[in-house]
């Protein structure tokens, strides 16, 4: 695979909005560094498969099927920037309204990431860290764009249906169309 990637992941998600344009159903697909090129990668993903088998089966279990790590979204989750989250957290603790009466900021944060840090932000823009606010704004936007923030959860690249099925196949760009 280019650019050393050793396999892809993938998998279907449930959908994350009921109207506007990323409606419906999401498929997860990321490309991972590691894959079985020598021995010591066979043990590694030996281990990561029985691992997964393992949750795989405890949360086909009655109790454990609303634990954490036993949803589609548990399973296939980009994790949220550490760097931004940390900015972030920061800034949370110099509000006093916020940092010691609702922990669950920060804990949504985690749990969401980057859609639900630019919604907090924009939420408490008008508090006393306006300017800190509004510069972790303006970082969000220059790093990500601004356009898919709402449902990004870390640097995942988004594709809504509609750009997908507008794409040209492989075999039509650049004006040569090859049989395909």
């Amino acid at each position: 695979m280019p650019s050393g990637f050793g396999h892809i992941l993938f998998g279907e998600l449930p959908a994350s909005q009921t109207q506007g344009k990323y409606i419906g159903n999401r498929i997860y697909i990321k490309p991972e560094f590691f894959g079985i090129r020598q021995l010591k990668h066979f043990i590694k993903h030996t281990q990561s498969y029985l691992s997964h088998v393992s949750r795989r089966y405890i949360c086909q279990l009655k109790d454990y099927q609303t634990k954490p790590g036993c949803s589609k979204e548990d399973a296939f989750r980009e994790n949220t920037d550490k760097k931004l989250l940390e900015k972030w957290k920061s800034i949370l603790v110099t509000i006093p309204s916020v940092w010691n009466v609702d922990v669950q900021f920060m804990k949504n944060a985690t749990k969401y990431g980057i859609g639900e840090m630019f919604r907090q932000s924009k939420q408490l823009e008008t508090s006393v860290a306006k300017e800190k606010i509004n510069e972790f704004q303006q970082s969000i936007i220059k790093q990500y764009g601004q356009e898919d923030l709402i449902v990004r959860k870390g640097r995942e690249i988004i594709f809504t249906t509609k750009q997908l099925l507008e794409s040209p196949l492989t075999c039509e760009l650049f004006g040569k169309v090859k049989k395909c």
